[in-house]
């Protein structure tokens, strides 16, 4: 039995493709909002181990686009850079996602500022009103630039720092919340010996999180290891243009080291908000003396 040349073609890439996708198939399908990434992750009976994933997505064999193996590779002639090369699929990414937010959540202190919206702010203080459009306006659209809101203690960074986090949770997005000094924490406690995760796996999971909210920076205490570890992870989302907010009382910005001061100030990136430093108590509404 003799075989044409598009026989052995076929089953050239059959062999090489086992995940084939039909080029009439998208490869790539928007990913699902996050409700539909809950329904998806108890469709899979996913949990906190990672072989679960995996066991179920192969039994269930849910997703219409990798039949539950998890990798597609895409139909493309031999030679082109993609040929024979598996790609996530878009339920593989959704499941990460959820994955990732769920470790952010339990880092993040975002459960403890489910009140604080835009909504709830009280806009009507004086001084806060600039404030308050900047940040809602930064929520709206933060890709690819970082926020800093600078003022005296009680002026309401906090809150409105929260209340993008809140807004931008609603929109899917993986946010982490932590103060300064809770995040060298976070990084410090990676080198226990009975800590569950390594330093690198810390860094990194905090150092993607698709927005980063700091608080207070300049309120840590200062040691080489401190600013060190602070300057990367500022440095990782600095070169990569990663959405981050930060606050702090420092008025003039006083006390932040000169490598972390020189991102901050990069007005290519930065959008400064500085309160007026008479601006009333935000949380007595008593108004503040100026020094």
């Amino acid at each position: 039995m003799t075989f044409s040349s598009d026989d052995n073609s076929t089953r050239t890439r059959e062999r090489q493709n086992t995940l084939f996708v039909d080029k009439n198939t998208p490869s790539s399908p928007l990913l699902p909002t996050y409700p539909q990434l809950i329904h998806m992750r108890s469709h899979y009976h996913a949990c906190s181990t990672t072989p679960t994933l995996a066991t179920s997505r192969l039994t269930d064999g849910g997703c219409p686009f990798c039949k539950g193996a998890g990798y597609t590779r895409e139909d493309v002639p031999y030679g082109h850079p993609k040929f024979g090369k598996a790609q996530k699929c878009a339920c593989k990414q959704a499941e990460e996602r959820v994955r990732h937010r769920e470790q952010l959540h339990l880092l993040s202190g975002m459960q403890h500022l489910s009140q604080k919206t835009f909504d709830t702010f009280n806009r009507f203080v004086p001084g806060v009103q600039t404030p308050y459009r900047l940040a809602y306006l930064y929520a709206q659209q933060p890709a690819a630039s970082w926020l800093l809101l600078v003022g005296p203690y009680g002026c309401g960074k906090t809150h409105l720092t929260a209340a993008i986090g809140n807004f931008l949770l609603q929109e899917g997005q993986n946010v982490l919340f932590v103060t300064v000094p809770d995040l060298l924490d976070h990084l410090r406690a990676s080198y226990a010996p009975t800590s569950p995760v390594t330093y690198d796996q810390r860094f990194t999971l905090l150092g993607q999180a698709e927005v980063l909210l700091l608080d207070d920076m300049g309120s840590q205490q200062t040691t080489n290891w401190a600013e060190e570890k602070l300057f990367q992870l500022i440095n990782y989302r600095y070169v990569r243009r990663m959405p981050t907010v930060i606050t702090t009382n420092h008025v003039r910005l006083y006390g932040i080291h000169e490598r972390i001061l020189s991102r901050m100030r990069d007005t290519g990136l930065v959008r400064e908000v500085v309160f007026d430093e008479g601006v009333r108590d935000y949380r007595q509404g008593t108004q503040r003396k100026r020094s």
